[in-house]
Parts: structure tokens; C-alpha cells; sequence
């Protein structure tokens, strides 16, 4: 008979059965994501659109994820989380088809707008928040910021096998020669089969993900407790949401393609390796945040990783950008689940929606401005100038965050602080 001693444990058994399968899906969802984002830009260079017309398109993808985002905010407890998780990811699944299938500018934006593609290798959607506002109740609340580092680090490493998948055209041409439009198309139908295959992995989440859902028609964000928290953070996250999207990675990518010759092949690799740092330094990220707090570490790991972007153009070498890459990498992600622990912990459960909601929709506002604006930069000044405005708008933003929030702890800080003062034999101060 089984002891509690040698009884067998599943891996991650904090994280309840709800928990793992969004996470899986999101697993998924960017290992799609990852690779369509390394090949996206050449792909629509070959079918002989403009720099400012690619740019154009990636904005567009953004601009349609800030509409879903308005109305998850508002209609996201009528309609169920778990509906629209289901509806954002086979929407992703169609414009992969589209993308196969057509040349046409136009019908590429307006499915690009309708489904809300992104063309960022993170696995950015409209689902998003729905999943950010799920996760904290699918885990202990003293490892809340662990679950959404293991949430990111499944989402970083799909990213990364992704971006090693992209090189699977070169592949083809070489095996079966295919032309490199044919060969691109095939992760196009490999991005449809793989979004399926998430919403079936919604499909199987339990009710209980339906946080604070009461049945009402709609939620105003401007009459909840936390909308002061809620707004002066997604303003300031929206500063930097501008900032990355003036450095998507289909645009990186480019960069490395027509700056240094770098293959396409090479290209897959060095996304595959800049997603593993960026992994391995999520669970960095979350133990750090244990010892000197969430807004401390999204801060002091941020400012590092944005000099390194300023330096990346000044780069006289392939091989010395690429190493700017990857230790920027390292660093770069470290605020992503210190954030989404931190925003889903200063307000009321029934609120995270509407903060994760309004944190997308502040970032799709201004977000697809960046693209567009970075390859104006690019085409009538200079290809530096889109990663030095990145690094230098991304140092404004951490250090207004850490003269603003520095002093505004979530609970589980606090107690640690109350805990420490009283092994100090002293009241902490309010």
C-alpha cells in the first residue's frame, strides 16, 4: 500500500488541473506564434509587399487585439472566459489559413484586423488577459508569482522551438524542392492545425475559471475600488508596450536578414537560443522577486537589458549584435511575470479582468503605432534608430514606475515586510 511517503507526485501538483491546461495552451498557442514571427516580414517580402506596407500589417494585427481588448473588459463576464478563449484562438487558426492562401494586401489586413493577429513571438492575443485573470486561482496564493513564471517560461520555451521551427523551410527547399513561398506556407498550416489544437485544450477547463463573474451585462472599469491602480499602471505600461513595438521580432528579424546577410536558417537559431535565456531567466525573475520585491526586480532587470538594446546597432560585427541580443534576452523578460503577479495582486479578484483587460488594451492602442513607426524611421533615416528610441523609452518608463509604485506592496509583501520587522523587535511603518 502507498505511504505518504512514497506515494507518487505529479510535477507542478500546486498548479490545479485549470492551471496546466492553460498554460499548455498557451504552450501551444506561441510555439505557432514563434515561428510565424521569424519568417512573417521575409514571407511578406516575397510576395513583393512594401517595408512600410509589412509594417502597416503588423499594426493592424494590434489594432484589432485592442478592440477584443475594450470588450473583454466590458462583456467578458456575460459572454464566459472560457467562450472567448475558445472564439480568440480559432480565430488565430483562420488567418493562418488566409495567410497560405492569399496575396492580397488587402484581405491579409482585414483578417489580420478581424482575428487580431500578432506577429509577436511572445504569444499576445486577445486571450491573454483571460488567461492572466484565471491563473491566480489556479494556485496557492504564496505562489502566485511562481505560477505565472512557469506560465511564461512554457510560453518562452514554445517561443523558442518555434523559432528553431522556422528554419523548417530551408529545410523543405533543400528536401523536396520547394520554392521558399510554398516552403513558408507550410508553417502557415502548421500555425492553423496548432491553434485548434489550444482551443481544444480550453474546451476542457472547468467553471471555476469564471472569476467574478456574476452574470451582469457589462463592467465599468470607471466605477471600480482599484481605478486609480488600474489606469496610472496601464498609462505607464503603455509606454512600454509603444516602445517593444518599435522592435517586433518579425522586425529583428529583418534587421539581422538585410543588415548582415544572416540566412533565414541562422535566424531560426537565434531566436531558438535568445527565447531559451529569456526561459531560464523567468524562474530567475520569480525568485528574485521573493527577496527584493516585484517592482524592484521589473526595474533593476529592465534598465540593463534596454542599454544593451541602444548598443545593438552600433554593432560593427554579426556576431558581436547577435551576443547584444542574447544577453539583452536574458534580462528583457525578467519584468513579465513580476508584472502579471504584481497588477493581479493590487486589486480585488473581481477586478483582475478588468485590469488584465485594460493593460491589453492600453498596449493594443499603442502598439500598433510602433511597427508602422519604426519602419518610417527605419526607411527614411536609419535602421539604428528604432532600437536606440526602444532603449531609451523603455529606461523612461522603469524609472518613473519605481518612483510611483515602489512604495505600493501586494499582500504577500506586506507580510513579509510585518514579518521581518518583527524579527527586528519593530513596527513597520504604514
Amino acid at each position: 500500500m502507498a505511504t505518504p511517503q512514497n506515494r507518487f507526485v505529479l510535477p507542478l501538483a500546486w498548479i490545479n488541473r485549470d492551471g496546466r491546461l492553460i498554460i499548455l495552451s498557451r504552450a501551444v498557442r506561441t510555439f505557432a506564434q514563434g515561428a510565424v514571427s521569424v519568417i512573417l516580414a521575409i514571407y511578406l517580402d516575397r510576395l513583393g509587399f512594401s517595408l512600410v506596407q509589412i509594417g502597416a500589417f503588423i499594426s493592424i494585427g494590434l489594432v484589432g487585439t485592442a478592440v477584443y481588448a475594450l470588450l473583454v473588459g466590458l462583456f467578458a463576464s456575460r459572454i464566459g472566459l472560457r467562450r472567448l478563449l475558445m472564439l480568440f484562438t480559432l480565430g488565430s487558426a483562420v488567418m493562418g489559413v488566409t495567410l497560405a492562401f492569399s496575396d492580397s494586401f488587402p484581405l491579409l489586413a482585414l483578417a489580420a484586423l478581424i482575428t487580431s493577429f500578432s506577429a509577436s513571438g511572445g504569444g499576445s492575443s486577445a486571450a491573454q488577459p483571460l488567461e492572466l485573470a484565471s491563473l491566480p486561482e489556479t494556485a496557492p496564493s504564496h505562489r502566485r508569482t511562481d505560477v505565472f513564471a512557469i506560465y511564461d517560461i512554457a510560453a518562452t520555451g514554445a517561443t523558442a522551438l518555434g523559432a528553431l521551427a522556422a528554419g523548417l523551410p530551408q529545410a523543405l527547399q533543400g528536401t523536396f524542392g520547394m520554392t521558399d513561398l510554398a516552403a513558408m506556407r507550410v508553417i502557415f498550416l502548421g500555425y492553423t492545425a496548432l491553434h485548434v489544437a489550444a482551443a481544444l485544450c480550453y474546451l476542457f477547463v472547468s467553471a471555476r475559471v469564471e472569476i467574478g463573474t456574476s452574470g451582469q451585462r457589462w463592467t465599468n472599469p470607471l466605477k471600480l475600488p482599484s481605478r486609480k491602480i488600474i489606469f496610472t499602471l496601464s498609462a505607464l505600461f503603455s509606454v512600454d508596450h509603444f516602445a517593444g513595438g518599435l522592435l517586433a521580432q518579425s522586425l529583428v528579424s529583418y534587421w539581422f536578414f538585410t543588415e548582415f546577410g544572416v540566412k533565414l536558417g541562422s535566424i531560426a537559431f537565434i531566436f531558438f537560443a535568445s527565447n531559451l535565456l529569456a526561459a531560464a531567466s523567468l524562474w530567475v525573475a520569480a525568485k528574485l522577486a521573493n527577496r527584493i520585491g516585484l517592482i524592484n526586480t521589473m526595474v533593476f532587470s529592465h534598465i540593463p537589458s534596454s542599454v544593451l538594446l541602444i548598443l545593438m546597432p552600433l554593432a560593427p560585427f554579426a556576431w558581436l549584435a547577435v551576443g547584444l541580443w542574447l544577453a539583452r534576452s536574458f534580462l528583457g523578460q525578467m519584468d513579465v511575470p513580476t508584472r502579471q503577479s504584481y497588477t493581479m495582486a493590487v486589486v480585488a479578484p473581481e477586478e483582475r479582468v478588468a485590469m488584465a483587460s485594460t493593460n491589453v488594451l492600453t498596449r493594443s492602442l499603442v502598439a500598433p503605432a510602433g511597427p508602422s513607426v519604426a519602419t518610417w524611421l527605419w526607411s527614411a533615416a536609419s535602421a539604428s534608430l528604432p532600437f536606440i528610441a526602444t532603449g531609451i523609452l523603455k529606461i523612461a518608463y522603469d524609472l518613473s514606475l519605481w518612483v510611483m509604485f515602489r512604495k505600493v506592496k501586494t499582500p504577500e509583501e506586506e507580510r513579509r515586510a510585518e514579518a521581518w520587522a518583527a524579527r527586528q523587535g519593530r513596527v513597520p511603518r504604514a
